[in-house]
């Protein structure tokens, strides 16, 4: 079969700034003649960028959810394109923002907007791996086989994200940004700053009051010391408390260097140069960027250029969040699409793993009351006896479950599925698919099918940082 092509839209609502960029997906099978089928995205191309415009806000904490919906349909607009044609895509909200008041009242406003998925606000998880898929480190680290870890700097967080052979191994999220500290227009003079600044500032030894005029070296010693957190963070500096207070949930492993840095994000392109106008924005993001661009990321690191800087998170949440199942789906008596569905994730990799999966099961549904998936990693080639005693495990923990969902990362949903429907029953709702990596603490948007029905598209969100298996985190 021919490839299939979606149009896919991101729409990232940032602390400083809302981006919509649009772009094509093609899904092809790339499975030899007389194959089972293995469809998968073979193109992103991006194929138009809305202006970037300045986040709406009614008052500090509060987003106005009307002014950024009709950012978003003026983008259509100027696209020419209209909402019914979208295919896939998401919104995200990230950064600050994502801690405003009315944030989900925003994502509500913009749901017709992004097809099948809309992604709630955004973890710190989930925008750094987005960000440094969007920007292309995920890409590098697979075409140089070298580590690159991705700093995407926005308005009111930092998100890290460690790649090895395009994979995401790490991450992690501080409280350092562009808007932490914003200046009246055209000046130093203070208008207002964040708690996160204002701890900066106790560390750096500088006054901050409203209404203040700063001197340029106090701008710069704030700067040079929230650029140092950073340095702290990736291992080229030893870790101080201020670093610890300025994390959001975990921090990335001590000593964790990588052989590439990038940068991307706002205050990222400010780095390399690009949109150093200190006017525009009116706060310390621009500074920011030119004591990164002199600090030891660059004397003792490897610094790259990524493709993309200032739309590295929304390329990522329109080209880079969904993914396709496996070809071998099996799914009966469903309502697709099936939105923010939480994932119980349990230790399944091999035979012996069968000891108490039961048991481990019912566990998961317990912490989810009732109402989530079943992932697991699944076994590579199992013969149909391993897969009549998987699907009795299955079917007897899972039995009382309304809709009975079972996503593995190893190709065999089709067999498990068919198995678990004799189990069950004609009449039971269920739906079995393969292909998909999950984490602890996941949850996942299953759209309706594509490419004549073999295969459906998935959105992975992590919204919180997680390790560990079977429910400990």
């Amino acid at each position: 079969m021919g490839g299939e092509t979606l149009l896919s839209v991101g729409i990232d609502i940032g602390t400083s700034t809302t981006q919509t960029v649009f772009s094509r997906i093609v899904l092809s099978n790339t499975a030899p003649a007389f194959s089972i089928p293995r469809i998968q995205i073979t193109e992103k191309t991006v194929l138009f960028r809305a202006p970037i415009c300045l986040t709406p806000l009614l008052r500090p904490d509060t987003i106005d959810a009307e002014g950024v919906r009709a950012l978003v349909a003026d983008a259509y607009r100027q696209a020419g394109v209209r909402p019914a044609e979208i295919g896939c895509g998401a919104v995200i909200i990230t950064g600050e923002t994502a801690r405003k008041q009315n944030a989900r009242a925003v994502l509500e406003a913009l749901s017709g907007f992004a097809g099948d998925f809309v992604v709630a606000t955004a973890g710190p998880r989930l925008e750094a791996v987005l960000a440094g898929r969007g920007a292309g480190a995920a890409a590098m680290s697979e075409e140089k086989g070298r580590s690159v870890l991705n700093l995407d700097i926005g308005g009111g967080t930092t998100n890290l994200c460690l790649f090895r052979r395009g994979e995401a191994e790490q991450a992690a999220c501080l409280d350092v940004g562009g808007r932490l500290l914003r200046f009246e227009p055209g000046s130093l003079r203070v208008r207002d700053f964040t708690e996160a600044m204002s701890r900066i500032a106790r560390d750096a030894g500088v006054r901050l009051a409203p209404g203040e005029t700063l001197t340029q070296a106090q701008a710069e010693a704030l700067a040079d010391r929230m650029a140092g957190v950073l340095l702290e963070s990736v291992g080229l500096r030893p870790r101080t408390p201020l670093h610890d207070a300025l994390c959001v949930g975990e921090a990335l492993p001590e000593g964790c260097e990588a052989d590439i840095y990038t940068f991307s994000g706002g205050v990222g392109a400010c780095v390399y140069g690009e949109g150093t106008d200190d006017a525009a924005f009116s706060d310390i993001g621009a500074e920011l960027g030119r004591s990164l661009a002199r600090s030891e990321f660059f004397t003792r690191g490897r610094v790259m250029r990524p493709p993309e800087t200032h739309s590295a998170t929304v390329i990522g949440a329109g080209a880079y969040s969904v993914e396709v199942s496996g070809s071998t789906v099996c799914y009966r008596n469903v309502t697709l699409p099936m939105k923010n569905l939480p994932v119980g994730v349990v230790r399944m990799r091999d035979a012996e793993d069968m000891n108490g999966l039961r048991a481990r099961v019912l566990e998961q549904i317990s912490l989810h009351d009732g109402l989530c998936a079943i992932g697991f990693e699944g076994i590579r080639a199992p013969d149909y006896a391993t897969v009549l005693r998987l699907a009795e495990e299955l079917g007897e923990a899972m039995t009382a479950l309304p809709v009975k969902v079972v996503i593995m990362e190893r190709d065999m949903a089709k067999a498990l599925g068919q198995a678990l429907l004799r189990r069950w029953g004609p009449d039971a709702s269920v739906l079995c698919i393969d292909g998909i990596h999950l984490r602890y603490g996941d949850t996942v948007d299953i759209g309706v099918p594509l490419s004549e029905g073999r295969v459906l598209p998935v959105v992975v969100k992590t919204l919180a940082f997680a390790s560990g298996e079977d429910g400990k985190p």
